[in-house]
């Protein structure tokens, strides 16, 4: 896991200094060592930063070339299926000098071409240069877990790195935001990510699942290498079966992640996701040790985030698991601290996007490095899949009030009514639910629009005129409509719009302190398994998630596995806007910038917040609504911001 970079100049030989600079700037993610590569007469140069997980020596250091010498590459990320695909590699003939993946990836990227890919179990995003046909090929996992940003600038250059932020220090360009598509964020902060789309005028993503190749006269070339939909498969006719299998793809799923040189823990929340993970990493190793390669001894401490005398604390739950395993953890008070404004200022700053609320995460990342850990197994990637999210159950409610399905309908009502708290405003959240719902089937084929009539009608009942109508993304290029309603919104939900976003986020606040984050519930093999199984697996009985939850029977506390209660690791927003961030919220919407902005309506925003603020009724959704405008704010206007 690291930073890299790449800067290829069509018109000169570039200077080696400006691909140092643009690297140092990731020097962030990969705090244990550098390096970099210039061939002067085509003017490439590459840079890495370097977070060193597999092979600790001075060897694995990158850029690293083949040992003939034509290819170079820079990766971030693991590929972790490497050692059974370096055995293969050397049935072929290839020969190894390291005990990386970087290395496996290279030999396969020349025994295999392109289609080397397809082999890969794990995350990453990779440049290798062909210094014989002068061509960039370049590549990112099917799910886009890593990033990977650039810059085209036709007949000058191309460019790219894995954050944004980079491209402050890019020499000949100037860094200014896309308002179009700021906007598009501000109303809705899915709508860029799995699109390939950012808030910066001419940075794009690749997208997930996709490779380019950029070639010496300056053309991009950029299509599709995976589809989940054309991997779907048979599956299991009996429950129990399907149930049995699940387990088994989850299990090795963590096996292949456990593979490291250095220690190992889990972001642990308390919730059903990192429970599972991380009791099933504690079941692997009781029952699989002799099979585990790569293993650390360091594997099965847990981080927890804690928040006394809120209704987000799930202290109680996480200690139920530690117990149950007998783990240790490390506890932790996110942003406890005097200057809290601050810091999040600060975390907003390099987190460098728009989201709904601020990156709480940091400081978990930040303790699991300070205790000495360079990898978390965590459990990203289930919610989007099996219903995990109440919105998605209310979606499921409408779809089966729409179908005439009475028995189905009950059960979803019955599901929804568990996942939230009796404060939570139950009756509201599902009306909004199925308007959601019809309004998104007018638009089946162009999400992430954004729903512009159900805005209109919340500010014709609020009386606010916040948002404004930017431009909608251009549609997938996947058969969509092979699918049905509710499999299409979940599919959607996991490849184009809420998956891309939260795995952009932890990756910015993660590798913000040097922590790789591994995925197991977003191994390919479970991922494409999931999505071939009928509804009634996923969602059912009054319970989400539901194959995983009887998959995970005996393995885990009963109370975690049957908890129902959806909360997850959020910042307590009303309590910090009623206390400690109180007067920078106020500072921030009287301030004339935020008033006269261009692209929000500042006095609209600031008579809610005064409304809020003196009758002191602010709500979660009023927090998270009003977010993403004090975040773009931050990006744009605040002393030291890389606009």
């Amino acid at each position: 896991m690291c930073g890299i970079a790449g800067i290829w100049s069509f018109s000169g030989s570039g200077e080696p200094k400006a691909i140092e600079d643009f690297t140092h700037c990731l020097s962030h993610r990969g705090p244990d060592g550098f390096g970099f590569y210039h061939e002067e007469a085509s003017g490439l140069a590459l840079g890495h930063r370097r977070l060193a997980i597999l092979d600790l020596t001075e060897r694995a250091r990158q850029p690293m070339s083949c040992p003939q010498g034509r290819y170079f590459i820079v990766f971030n990320g693991e590929v972790f299926n490497f050692i059974e695909l370096r055995q293969e590699l050397q049935q072929a003939g290839q020969q190894f000098r390291t005990d990386t993946d970087t290395e496996v990836v290279l030999a396969a990227y020349r025994q295999w071409g392109q289609t080397c890919l397809e082999r890969f179990n794990g995350m990453w995003a990779f440049a290798i240069w062909d210094s014989k046909k002068k061509e960039l090929f370049l590549s990112r996992d099917r799910f886009g877990i890593k990033p990977l940003y650039y810059l085209h600038l036709p007949g000058r250059l191309f460019a790219f790195a894995s954050e944004t932020r980079a491209f402050t220090r890019l020499r000949g360009f100037s860094r200014s935001a896309d308002e179009a598509n700021l906007s598009l964020a501000l109303e809705d902060v899915n709508a860029l990510e799995g699109f390939g789309l950012t808030i910066y005028k001419g940075i794009r993503q690749l997208r997930p699942g996709h490779l380019m190749v950029v070639s010496q006269d300056g053309r991009l070339k950029e299509r599709r290498w995976w589809s989940t939909l054309e991997h779907l498969g048979d599956v299991p006719s009996s429950y129990s079966k399907q149930v049995e299998r699940f387990q088994e793809l989850l299990q090795d799923a963590c096996r292949l992640r456990m593979r490291s040189d250095v220690p190992i823990a889990t972001a642990l929340s308390g919730g059903l996701d990192s429970s599972s993970i991380y009791c099933m990493l504690n079941h692997t190793v009781k029952t699989s040790r002799q099979g585990l390669q790569r293993l650390p001894q360091d594997w099965q401490r847990a981080f927890v985030a804690t928040f006394p005398g809120t209704s987000l604390d799930e202290k109680h739950y996480a200690q139920e698991v530690l117990q149950y395993t007998g783990g240790t953890a490390t506890f932790i008070q996110p942003q406890t601290a005097p200057d809290l404004a601050q810091k999040l200022k600060e975390q907003t700053l390099q987190s460098d996007f728009i989201y709904l609320s601020p990156p709480v995460i940091w400081d978990i990342y930040a303790a699991v490095r300070q205790g000495g850990v360079k990898v978390s197994l965590d459990g990203h990637g289930v919610d989007e899949m099996l219903f995990g999210y109440h919105t998605m159950v209310a979606d499921a409610y409408c779809w089966a009030r729409q179908k005439g399905e009475q028995s189905l309908a009950e059960d979803m009502l019955r599901t929804f009514r568990h996942m939230l708290s009796p404060h939570q405003r139950q009756a509201e959240a599902l009306q909004k639910g199925c308007i959601r719902w019809r309004l998104q089937m007018l638009y089946k084929r162009r999400l992430p629009r954004p729903l512009k009539a159900l805005y209109k009608r919340l500010q014709r009942t609020r009386g606010d005129t916040w948002v404004l109508n930017p431009q909608v993304p251009p549609c997938p290029d996947e058969p969509l409509s092979a699918l049905g309603e509710l499999d299409w919104k979940v599919y959607v939900t996991f490849h184009y719009t809420v998956l891309p976003t939260i795995l952009r986020g932890f990756d910015r606040a993660s590798m913000a302190h040097g922590v790789e984050v591994r995925m197991p519930f977003m191994d390919w093999r479970l991922v494409t398994y999931v999505f071939s199984l009928p509804l009634s697996s996923k969602v059912g009985g009054g319970f989400t998630k539901r194959i995983l939850r009887d998959a995970m029977k005996g393995l885990m506390p009963e109370t975690i596995r049957t908890r129902r209660l959806k909360i997850g690791i959020n910042a307590p927003m009303r309590e910090w806007f009623l206390g400690p961030l109180r007067q920078f919220v106020l500072d921030v919407v009287n301030s004339p910038d935020f008033l006269n902005s261009a692209i929000w309506d500042g006095r609209a925003i600031r008579r809610f917040v005064h409304t809020r603020d003196q009758s002191r009724s602010w709500s979660w959704d009023d927090c998270i609504r009003l977010w993403p405008y004090l975040n773009a704010y931050i990006l744009m206007h605040q002393k030291g911001a890389a606009l």
